[in-house]
């Protein structure tokens, strides 16, 4: 079984000593840059602390970092539904609606209704999971039922 490191817990001396590649070693997490693609060596943006760049294009995957930071991870924001986290997810979605069905004869929640970009209105049942998108603009992915 192999086990799924994060990289922010690799240190860049860690990083270099080992010669670690995230677009070969897939073992280890890595930040998504705007495109989706894994930054093969994401610990650049921390080791300029001080310089005085601010902000900058990381110089191995092209993605807007800043300087004397971790670098930024642009992957959507995405999360299971479930029913512990149904009031944070409710929060969270400021376009979703509460979900209810009927079952045994009393209305119970089952899910989420949101309300997409374009207006129409679609189901996130328990199981499934909501997406954030980069823009803000939320979509469902169903869960294999």
């Amino acid at each position: 079984m192999t086990l799924i490191r994060r990289w922010t817990d690799i240190t860049p001396q860690e990083a270099a000593a080992q010669r670690l590649d995230l677009a070969r070693d897939i073992h280890i997490t890595a930040p998504l840059n705007e495109n989706g693609e894994r930054c093969p060596w994401p610990w650049d943006p921390q080791q300029l602390v001080g310089a005085p760049i601010g902000q900058y294009h990381c110089g191995y995957c092209g993605a807007m970092v800043m300087a004397g930071m971790p670098h930024i991870d642009y992957a959507p924001d995405e999360r299971v539904l479930t029913v512990e986290n149904l009031p944070t997810l409710y929060e969270w979605c400021d376009s979703a609606k509460l979900r209810t069905a009927s079952v045994d004869g009393r209305s119970q929640t089952v899910g989420l209704t949101i309300v997409l970009m374009d207006g129409t209105r679609q189901p996130c049942l328990f199981g499934d999971t909501l997406v954030c998108g980069a823009y803000g603009e939320f979509s469902v992915r169903p869960a294999a039922r």
